[in-house]
């Protein structure tokens, strides 16, 4: 049974460092080499040098990122500038952002959670690298602390959790802080055993799905099994469980965004020729940028994905086609007479195999550009990014062929898959706003 408990969190102490965001920054797997400057230069105390700490030619096995990372650790907690929770807590969560003129609210909380393998009550929704989950480990090894939760998502369509969270976020918060991206990223501590008793037993039964966090995942898995043959202990221990934010995807605020996919590097092939090839499965339909805005081309991508699979493919020169294959989208009545029909395992891959990034892997990059899965997943070929603009510009710059834009998969998509035992592409998803690291850390010893 899935276990969600209360720690004794480790946080920055706001008289040390009363200008928390100064100490706080991204998800480590965000942060660009300019940026780390950026966030050492903010404070010397700055979570970056702990989950993100820079390397230097002169690095050994005993001096290097993870063994400065502790020194910095031990360091802040003599010194005061980190301290402990003197109760076990959890930690509520707010974070609120605009979107589209919209302004919304993301509500979780951060707790303990039992480490289980992926299948029981903790599903994956992307497939993860080796290299993030090595250097990862070797953090974890070094510092014996989760410095950021891992983001994952339940279900709860009666609101229970969110009708106690609003009466607590009537109260004060302990922290309240605007990040550089306008977000108010808000906390509220909570340690009355009644509260947490209750959240505690009402997740007993709950499967989550991770949202972000999946290579943390399975580090914190890994860094188990491995303590537990050094130790081979009885009983439970602190690295059994991991620090994770939990979010209700029946709650208004759970946004996933379009992760957009740069080409370069490919076997030359005229446009003339790509657009007769994609011609045999998709309907084309040009624009020029410089006449259209991106914000409307974007605006009938978006449009064009409610009748099947669509993207936009730039060429450079200001053109960019629209892409649609005619997959019509089931009715609620049709999908659940269909689904009645299908082994279990089908449904899910029937999905999979419908998202847009299935289809553009598939149809687009293996079939035309000889691009594989295996060149995908060694970083060969193609790149990432949540920016439209960012994809043109590097095309238009000569640093990619090709540029494709992608509609966002939807969070029930997401939730389908996975519990399915479906694994989505690589960078299928950005749900937004990123968590902030640095507001509370989980010890492991």
């Amino acid at each position: 049974m899935a276990k969600v408990n209360p720690f004794k969190g480790i946080r920055y102490n706001p008289r040390a460092i009363p200008d928390l965001i100064e100490a706080l920054a991204p998800p480590y797997d965000v942060i660009s080499p300019e940026m780390q400057d950026e966030l050492y230069e903010s404070h010397d105390k700055n979570v970056v040098r702990l989950i993100l700490g820079k390397t230097y030619e002169t690095d050994t096995d005993s001096s290097n990122r993870y063994t400065r990372a502790a020194k910095y650790l031990d360091g802040w907690l003599d010194t005061n500038d980190l301290i402990r929770e003197e109760k076990p807590a959890i930690y509520l969560y707010a974070q609120d952002y605009e979107l589209k003129g919209a302004k919304l609210r993301r509500v979780g909380f951060m707790c303990r959670r039992s480490i289980e393998p992926f299948g029981e009550s903790v599903f994956r929704h992307e497939r993860t690298l080796s290299g993030p989950k090595v250097d990862r480990l070797n953090l974890t090894r070094a510092c014996k602390m989760n410095f950021s939760p891992v983001f994952g998502l339940y279900t709860d369509p009666e609101h229970v959790l969110d009708k106690m969270w609003e009466v607590i976020m009537s109260e004060p918060p302990e922290i309240k802080v605007v990040d550089n991206a306008g977000v108010t990223h808000t906390m509220w501590i909570i340690s009355e055993s009644e509260v947490i008793e209750k959240v505690s037993g009402f997740m007993e039964s709950k499967k989550i799905v991770i949202a972000d966090g999946h290579h943390r995942y399975e580090t914190a898995l890994n860094y188990r099994n491995e303590m537990r043959a050094k130790e081979n202990r009885e009983g439970e221990a602190e690295y059994d469980y991991l620090l994770m934010y939990l979010s209700n995807t029946d709650s208004q605020g759970v946004d996933v965004w379009p992760t957009h996919r740069i080409l370069s590097d490919v076997d030359f092939i005229s446009l003339d020729v790509l657009k007769d090839k994609l011609k045999k499965s998709f309907e084309v339909c040009e624009y020029s940028t410089d006449i259209t805005p991106l914000s409307s081309i974007l605006e009938d991508l978006e449009k064009a994905g409610e009748n099947g699979a669509s993207f936009g493919l730039y060429a450079g020169d200001q053109r960019l086609f629209l892409l649609t294959k005619r997959v019509p989208r089931r009715s609620p009545d049709d999908s659940d007479r269909e689904d009645e029909e299908k082994k279990p395992g089908e449904q899910e891959q029937d999905a999979l195999s419908m998202l847009d990034v299935s289809l553009l892997q598939d149809v687009i990059f293996e079939k035309i550009f000889g691009v594989t899965k295996e060149d995908v997943a060694n970083k060969k070929h193609v790149t990432y990014t949540v920016d439209a603009k960012e994809a043109i510009k590097s095309v238009d710059d000569g640093l990619a062929r090709f540029a494709f834009l992608l509609n966002a998969a939807s969070v029930d998509d997401v939730m389908k898959i996975a519990l399915g035992g479906g694994v989505m592409p690589q960078k299928s998803t950005y749900f937004y706003p990123k968590l902030i690291s640095g507001l509370v850390f989980n010890p492991l010893s």
